[in-house]
């Protein structure tokens, strides 16, 4: 942003000196010919003597500007820069014009306002330098070596920066008089970690109190405190040349070169030039590690694994904050948060842990703490642990059904205060909204919403197809001619808890009303988990071990006719507000649609049964009790023995009348 800035205000100038200079050679003009048609008095004279050699005056500086001004130095480069070069500390100075030990800048070409190649004049020999402007503090320089040219031939970029290689070692400069710059961006967060550095000391040293700080404190009228961080190393038993100390470094900036982030950082209590500045990079894939350079340079680093020291950082929470209040006790336990790519929750009486993974090998955890509670809504403060900042999040819970929690979450604010932070301004109501979901971890299968034996007509973009689970059959199936193939849909187990789905069915059956095929297994199998009713559509979640995109998935489900029902499956664990029973393609976040026409044949016992979802808290298991007829198989009451002698003895008088 301050390079754009400097680089349009200096295209600017330009422009209004190139403007006045045309201005001044029209007034000159103009003023000389009214001097010469008009009559004027003397002081009318006298005024406009004074009026022309001011603006001639002022001509003559703009001239002399333009003249110098062929190849003017960028404000954002120009300085005292140290750096360490062949081993050595060097010092450059950079003015509008010249550079130390380069000479005059004779042309330029700047790319994006950040990126600058200068061709410079020293005696009859040309140096090409390329200056990447990283911070307003830190610089790298690529040159090439110094270039005699033939005469005729124009000193500019295109000449003599042919040497210029992009491969070539990056040199960095940092500011001597550098302005130090928010943390930020840099480093936030409060770490325990291990180093290694591997030019004093072999293994690694881990100590319980080595700690890096570097916490914001918002809203404080000294910012010299949100540009400075802490690294506590601490001295290892048994390990020489480890380190014990406090060092603090102020920031420089930071910036990105693919996936590396790079900042630069300034030693506040060293006064050696070459050990006050140092580099620092992070990775975007493994941020848990951070490579240190141990010089005034930042071309030593190009991996984190392989920096000459490495820090190996375990976030740990900057404070803590006691619970005021209990969540419900039907909450605890394991659940993943569909909101959060399917981010691990944990819940006890006080707190909601969770964990998220942006990718391979990283994960990010945010504790919430339960203040106070109200109805439905839960006032709990957040502690991001890979942070230092406190706020206050509402939380509006439904209450739990089936294998399933639902929610609401407001937005975070700063303030300890539940009618603020719960008030309903606080959750994004819009004319759509629906509930986020915490799905069991571990879920517990509930009688499926839909039962019965259906064939259905599929269309979407992920169909279900014909595949055996388990990859291979324990033995050779026999060839069976079918004289009709239909897609079965079926929940009929006796609990009615899970869907067999089979895309290739054979319907035909023998001359006593029996399947035929009574070898092929279903392709799916999924279990029920929950369902329930909102915004007037009927959504089940199911749960597939098998599943390799996602184990949980959402349906839409609606009841079309007497005998026929339709189903939509979701891409992922939730269902889009879009989605609806007719969603067929991820426009509509869905994978596939399902018509289901009921056809239960007389064997099948597979009753069919439909619950739109309205009220989930309702038990609808299907219980069925099997009773054992037998010596000692069953014990009959006191009370039921005593019903029957009562019978009898009413019953036998009657017969004798």
């Amino acid at each position: 942003m301050y390079d754009s800035q400097v680089g349009w205000a200096l295209s600017v100038n330009f422009f209004v000196i190139n403007y006045i200079s045309v201005i001044c050679i029209q007034n000159i003009h103009f003023f000389t010919y009214k001097i010469y048609y008009t009559k004027f008095n003397d002081k009318m004279i006298k005024r406009l003597h004074l009026f022309l050699f001011g603006l001639y005056f002022m001509c003559q500086v703009v001239y002399s500007i333009q003249q110098s001004s062929s190849c003017q130095i960028p404000l954002v480069i120009r300085g005292s820069w140290f750096s360490w070069e062949n081993g050595r500390n060097t010092l450059t100075e950079i003015n509008a014009e010249t550079m130390t030990d380069r000479g005059r800048c004779v042309d330029m070409i700047e790319e994006y306002h950040v990126n600058y190649t200068f061709v410079f004049q020293h005696e009859t020999c040309y140096h090409c330098v390329k200056l990447i402007v990283r911070t307003v503090n830190v610089l790298e320089k690529l040159e090439a070596y110094c270039v005699n040219l033939p005469s005729g031939v124009e000193p500019n970029v295109e000449n003599v920066c042919k040497g210029l290689r992009p491969d070539q070692q990056l040199v960095t400069l940092f500011s001597e008089n550098y302005v130090p710059v928010n943390c930020r961006s840099s480093l936030e967060g409060v770490w325990q970690f291990a180093y290694q550095n591997r030019f004093r000391f072999t293994g690694e040293c881990n100590h319980p109190d080595a700690q890096i700080r570097s916490c914001q404190t918002a809203g404080t009228q000294f910012l010299i405190t949100n540009q400075k961080f802490n690294i506590t190393y601490k001295q290892c038993a048994g390990m020489k040349n480890t380190f014990e100390g406090v060092v603090e470094y102020s920031c420089l900036g930071d910036w990105f070169v693919d996936k590396n982030h790079f900042f630069a950082v300034a030693n506040t209590k060293e006064s050696r030039k070459d050990e006050k500045y140092r580099c620092f990079l992070k990775n975007r894939d493994d941020d848990l590690y951070i490579g240190v350079s141990i010089t005034a340079e930042c071309n030593t680093l190009k991996t984190v694994e392989k920096s000459p020291e490495r820090l190996r950082v375990t976030p740990v929470k900057a404070e803590v904050v006691e619970p005021g209040c209990r969540l419900p006790e039907d909450m605890s336990g394991q659940w993943i948060n569909t909101a959060n790519i399917d981010a691990d929750i944990f819940i006890n009486e006080t707190h909601i842990i969770e964990t998220w993974y942006p990718d391979e090998g990283r994960y990010r955890r945010t504790i919430y703490v339960c203040r106070e509670s109200r109805d439905t809504r839960v006032m709990m403060a957040r502690l991001t642990v890979d942070g230092c900042q406190k706020d206050y999040v509402c939380f509006d819970f439904v209450r739990r059904h089936h294998n399933i929690i639902r929610y609401r979450r407001g937005i975070a604010v700063i303030k300890d205060d539940f009618h603020t932070v719960c008030s309903w301004v606080q959750f994004p109501n819009k004319e759509a909204w629906k509930y986020d979901l915490f799905l069991a971890k571990n879920p517990v299968p509930v009688r499926c919403p839909v039962a019965g034996k259906y064939m259905f007509a599929q269309k979407g973009d992920v169909l279900f197809e014909t595949r055996i689970l388990g990859g291979v059959t324990k033995s050779p199936r026999p060839n069976i001619y079918c004289k009709q193939n239909i897609s079965d849909f079926s929940v009929c187990d006796t609990d009615q808890k899970e869907i067999a789905i089979d895309e290739t069915y054979c319907l035909s059956v023998d001359h006593l009303g029996r399947p035929v095929d009574i070898y092929s297994l279903p392709d799916y199998k999924m279990q029920c988990i929950g369902f329930w009713k909102e915004n007037l559509k009927s959504y089940l979640i199911t749960y597939d071990e098998l599943d390799p995109f996602s184990k949980y998935r959402c349906w839409v489900y609606q009841r079309a006719d007497l005998n026929k029902v339709l189903m939509s499956q979701a891409i992922g664990p939730f269902c889009d507000l879009k989605q609806d029973v007719t969603s067929s393609n991820y426009t509509e976040g869905a994978a596939v649609a399902l018509e289901l026409q009921e056809y239960e044949r007389e064997r099948d016992q597979c009753p069919m049964y439909f619950d739109d979802g309205s009220n989930p808290w309702v038990v609808t298991e299907n219980y069925i009790k099997i009773f054992h007829y037998g010596s000692g198989s069953i014990k009959i009451s006191f009370l039921y023995s005593f019903l029957f002698l009562t019978i009898g003895m009413i019953h036998i008088p009657l017969v004798e009348t």
